[in-house]
């Protein structure tokens, strides 16, 4: 016996599940009879359901045909029958003396059952706490969200009907999911590794395989800025390493110098370690939980290899929670957890692999702990921008003592100081995936475009690396004093750039930087006159509708301000910056403008005369990409604000400059080899 769809006869939880009345089929044979002399017979098949409406009906086949194994007796089932309820069948012979048993009575029984199913299931409810689908931001990349599959309450089916889910995220191979029991909800966990808009779609599947999807779009950010970050760019003869989070300045050791130079070059700055005792930062706070996802990253140039170096640790009571740094035994750099706080049982370590650790060379290292990793929690080790090793995390602890940069913790005391140079000590409370992990070497301050503005040729302004040229429009003229004794001087070294606020202006054919990762962008500017009606535009990065950048003087406050769009808009929403202190001036050498914006610090800054007040600098999240070339005198997106005046020393990098290189920036003299 056996149904069509549905196979051979089954019961109970393998009864099949059909979206069309299936065929139901039956071999009879009349044992009174043999050696080929069988009557002929016919069959009767009966079916019937309990439920909240029970019924039955029987059905007789209407032909006479000889029981032989080659002889199969059908009936196909009537629509009429209820959905989603348990269908018995059976069937028995009548040779028309009599009716045999039914084949669910006989001496060896048989059970056929059935469920009919023809209504798909509502589309799948998806729930999120993390991330909702609705039109706000969420943080976001490095952080998981759990997602909640169940069945659709308000469809026409009953719940317990959904046997199984099947999803994907951004167009990803389907993954299928089945709950405990049916009509039941799962859940799944999932990483944003980038930022924007992302789309999950849900399907859910009944016992018949009718599917229904839904898609589920939500709205992911960046991701959490750094908890704490410290640049190491402070003055020489600090005691302090400033935290660009405000909170958690850490106090220098004796033993270490600020002043040398950053992976950046000069444009950069580092702090230097000479491995005593007092070679050390202390932020004097627990900085991480330890026991949840979290990342470190620092550039780091080792001056030796003959011991081991921390780099980074946080202490525990007697290990540290964490250590980033150098192991000389296997002579490769590390990222480890040990075992347990109070005893050195061994560690968890992810090592690097496939490189050779050089001394005097700048590196960037990255640990992240991914605490939710499917298989358990994960170290991993990235080396510049690559994946270099990673390793299993099987006890889990949280260390409550300060962070520390240079040094780690142990029983006995401090130890394994580092003998170099470092930067950029970066801290998160999330994991940071690969593509971020990459941004990181963005940071590093790399020059796209210095226009010492000196001279022109057939009206346009040679970059001194070779790159593109500033192109002069209107009456843009580039002035050099003819006497340099008695002429006026140049802002800086033989020439600026003069404009007179009527049409003239000056750019690139392509945007230097885009505005999408860190950059800095600078410039000297001298006003002709403090105009209290018209603003005037000194740079400007342009996107299709807005300035993602915009430095002007503002004539309403008489002051420099930086101007960001949030989007690329017509009609777009901005937030400024002011500098209240250092007020727009028409003589001397006019005055420096700077605007830094570290992407993974989410800050934008305004420097004015290399200072740095409050006011002009702020929380800035905005990434929209700019398309425009740089517009040195005038705003290509709203009102152009042609500046009047002259402009000089125009400098744009990929990267954030520190404090001390923008001051340098600022100095009176041109400084080619930043």
């Amino acid at each position: 016996m056996s149904t069509d769809p549905g196979g051979v006869c089954k019961w109970g939880t393998g009864r099949a599940t059909t979206d069309v009345p299936p065929k139901l089929q039956a071999i009879a044979s009349d044992p009174d009879h043999g050696n080929g002399q069988t009557d002929k017979v016919k069959v009767q098949f009966k079916v019937e359901w309990n439920g909240t409406t029970p019924g039955s009906y029987t059905y007789t086949t209407p032909d006479w045909l000889s029981p032989t194994a080659g002889t199969k007796f059908v009936h196909t089932v009537k629509s009429s029958i209820p959905q989603n309820t348990p269908i018995y069948w059976s069937a028995r012979a009548y040779d028309g003396d009599g009716y045999g048993p039914w084949s669910s009575e006989g001496d060896t029984p048989q059970r056929c059952e059935f469920t009919y199913d023809k209504t798909w299931p509502g589309k799948p409810l998806v729930l999120s706490k993390q991330y909702p689908s609705n039109t706000v931001y969420h943080d976001g990349v490095g952080t998981y969200g759990t997602f909640t599959f169940s069945p659709n309450p308000n469809d026409a089916i009953a719940d317990n009907d959904v046997v199984k889910y099947q999803y994907s995220f951004n167009g990803a191979a389907m993954t299928t999911l089945t709950p405990a029991s049916p009509g039941g909800s799962v859940s799944v966990q999932w990483l944003p590794t980038r930022s924007g808009r992302q789309v999950l779609e849900v399907v859910a599947i009944d016992k018949a395989a009718h599917a229904s999807s839904t898609p589920y779009d939500f709205l992911v950010s960046e991701g959490r800025p750094v908890v704490a970050q410290w640049n190491l760019a402070d003055q020489a003869g600090d005691t302090e390493a400033h935290d660009e989070s405000g909170e958690f300045s850490a106090t220098a050791g004796t033993a270490v110098t600020f002043g040398a130079d950053g992976p950046g070059g000069k444009v950069d700055k580092a702090a230097r370690f000479d491995g005593s005792a007092e070679s050390y930062l202390d932020a004097s706070e627990t900085v991480l939980d330890t026991a949840k996802s979290f990342s470190v990253s620092a550039w780091v140039r080792p001056t030796a290899l003959d011991k081991d170096m921390t780099v980074v640790s946080q202490d525990g009571t007697g290990e540290p929670g964490f250590t980033l740094g150098y192991d000389a035994t296997a002579k490769t750099w590390k990222f480890s957890v040990p075992v347990n706080d109070v005893d050195s049982l061994g560690e968890w370590k992810a090592v690097s692999t496939g490189i050779s650790v050089v001394k005097d060379q700048w590196v960037l290292l990255t640990g992240v702990y991914d605490a939710q990793k499917t298989g358990g929690p994960q170290l991993q080790l990235y080396i510049n921008k690559d994946l270099k090793g990673s390793a299993t995390r099987r006890s889990v602890w949280k260390s409550y003592g300060p962070l520390q940069i240079g040094r780690s913790t142990a029983k006995s005391g401090y130890r394994d100081n580092f003998v170099g140079d470092l930067a950029e000590i970066r801290v998160f409370d999330r994991l940071l995936p690969a593509a971020q992990v990459a941004e990181l070497m963005t940071i590093k301050p790399e020059r796209k475009g210095y226009w010492q503005l000196d001279q022109a040729t057939n009206g346009s302004v040679a970059e001194t690396g070779g790159g593109q040229a500033l192109t002069l429009a209107g009456n843009a003229s580039i002035y050099r004093p003819a006497d340099p004794l008695f002429d006026t001087a140049a802002l800086v070294g033989d020439g600026n750039l003069v404009l007179d606020g009527d049409g003239d202006y000056a750019s690139t054919a392509t945007a230097p930087v885009t505005g999408n990762s860190s950059f800095t962008v600078t410039a000297r500017a001298q006003l002709t006159s403090l105009d209290p009606e018209k603003s005037q535009t000194v740079l400007s990065l342009p996107g299709t509708n807005a300035n993602r950048v915009q430095v002007r003087y503002q004539a309403a406050t008489g002051q420099w301000e930086l101007a960001v769009a949030k989007t690329d808009v017509a009609a777009p929403s901005v937030v400024t910056f002011t500098d209240d202190q250092e007020l727009p001036d028409t003589g001397g050498s006019g005055q420096h403008l700077a605007v830094v914006y570290d992407a993974f610090a989410n800050s934008i800054r305004l420097y004015v005369e290399g200072q740095l007040v409050g006011g002009a600098y702020g929380t800035d999240s905005t990434l929209w990409s700019a398309t425009g070339g740089l517009q040195v005198g005038r705003s290509l997106r709203g009102a152009s604000e042609y500046f009047a005046g002259a402009i000089d020393e125009v400098r744009v990098y990929s990267g954030a400059a520190d404090p001390v290189a923008v001051q340098q920036m600022a100095a009176l003299t041109a400084v080619t080899d930043m």
